[in-house]
């Protein structure tokens, strides 16, 4: 978004500002009185007086054409931060993720479905990464898990509600004010989790365990067992 989404954004512009042209020719009129609404451009005040923007592309090549480019100058900074709740039985080593909050700021929010669904996915992938997921190799360097029949990843009944709001602070750093969100779902609830399953832990002195948090792992941890 930050790079290819204000590529498009200048392209738009561009576009949008011949359309204004060609209709303020059509309707002898300033493109500054001219308002966009409903597919046509009118003067402003005056609905009647307007063109469809059909009627403002060439009806030989059906098209009309603008480009944009967008170069990047500076990083931007999204943050946030999530919130895990888990429950933990020392007596099996099984964790249970009960509630997970996430606050982001990916600055202005272009399309809030899709962001959603970025800080969704990156939560459910950071909860494989912290309980289930796992490159077992044996003695010899076989693979142990080399498909879904033996690398686990959570279902979905693993997977807590999640409970998300966002601020928007505008990125000075491209035209739309945006941020990247890709990947923050990931980085914000990867050490949430953890965190929270080793702060569930602390009455039994653990301090750390390495990931995944195996409920043998845990287990071990549980008895002073763990390596």
């Amino acid at each position: 978004m930050v790079v290819g989404g204000s590529a498009v954004h200048r392209a738009s512009q561009r576009l949008r500002q011949m359309l204004l042209e060609r209709a303020a020719k059509r309707l002898e009129a300033s493109p500054n009185d001219l308002v966009f609404a409903g597919g046509r451009i009118h003067v402003g005040g005056v609905p009647s007086r307007g063109v469809a923007l059909r009627e403002l592309v060439d009806a030989r090549r059906k098209v009309l054409r603008a480009s944009g480019q967008y170069t990047v100058r500076g990083s931007t900074f999204p943050f946030g931060t999530h919130v895990t709740v888990v429950e933990v039985d020392p007596e099996t080593g099984a964790a249970r993720l009960l509630h997970h909050f996430a606050v982001d700021d990916c600055g202005v929010v272009i399309n809030p479905l899709l962001v959603e669904g970025q800080i969704h996915g990156g939560v459910a992938q950071s909860i494989g990464q912290v309980l289930y997921e796992a490159a077992e190799y044996d003695a010899s360097g076989q693979l142990l898990t080399g498909s879904l029949l033996d690398y686990a990843i959570p279902h979905a009944a693993a997977i807590p509600v999640i409970v998300t709001a966002r601020t928007e602070t505008p990125s000075p750093r491209n035209p739309l004010g945006a941020k990247g969100v890709g990947e923050a779902g990931t980085i914000g609830a990867m050490p949430a989790v953890a965190n929270a399953v080793i702060d569930a832990l602390a009455p039994f002195g653990v301090r750390h365990l390495d990931m995944p948090l195996t409920p043998a792992k845990i287990w071990a941890a549980a008895r002073g067992k763990a390596g």
